[in-house]
């Protein structure tokens, strides 16, 4: 695990939603968990890769100089993120045609998707305590949606499991909105993004330019 900081390039959400949870951490020095989850942030870096980190952000944003440049620090990235990411020169994208980057409004509507179809959306203590249903692998994950494949439903999840050591999955979503049959969605694990990178990533690309 490792850390890294950079300027923070924030858009509309984070002024609008975010900016004044961050100065309440400043004036009071006390961070409510709960409520700074709630307001999903996220950090897309400019290669259209998001950040997962272990460790969470802290932002350099005071009140008293809203006009600032903003840095942010982001601490627990595996190591392969650093060097992969952190250590070149230049940004280059993380993923090659037909695979495409996603906005921030896509990953979100991604993720909505797998929960309900793994059947974690809108369920609640009881539902699952009447259910005789099996949960589904992914019922146990932590995933965050990071790009996909063309215009096809393949979708590259990070995901994580403590003891599982399998850091990424192409899941195809069957966006029918609600838990799916056993067996459904379709998942792929890889071990990182290497071995995605040859064992799918690669093969595509010759099959698309060819």
């Amino acid at each position: 695990m490792g850390c890294v900081f950079g300027a923070f390039n924030a858009n509309d959400s984070y002024f609008k939603d975010i900016q004044k949870s961050v100065w309440e951490i400043y004036s009071t020095n006390e961070l409510d968990y709960k409520k700074w989850n709630s307001l999903n942030f996220i950090v897309q870096l400019d290669n259209g890769y998001f950040l997962s980190p272990k460790g969470g952000f802290t932002i350099e944003d005071l009140p008293d100089f809203p006009n600032e440049p903003k840095r942010i620090d982001i601490a627990g990235l595996e190591e392969c993120i650093i060097e992969a990411f952190f250590l070149q020169e230049t940004a280059r994208p993380f993923i090659e045609e037909p695979w495409e980057t996603i906005t921030i409004e896509q990953k979100i509507t991604f993720e909505d998707e797998l929960n309900k179809e793994i059947g974690l959306a809108n369920t609640s203590f009881f539902d699952i305590f009447k259910s005789n249903k099996a949960k589904h692998i992914l019922a146990d994950f932590k995933f965050s949606a990071l790009c996909k494949y063309g215009s096809s439903d393949d979708i590259l999840f990070g995901i994580e499991k403590q003891g599982f050591d399998k850091q990424l999955a192409v899941i195809h979503l069957t966006w029918k909105g609600k838990p799916e049959l056993e067996n459904f969605p379709k998942i792929i694990f890889y071990k990182d993004l290497d071995e995605f990178k040859y064992l799918r990533m690669y093969p595509d690309k010759v099959e698309w330019e060819y």
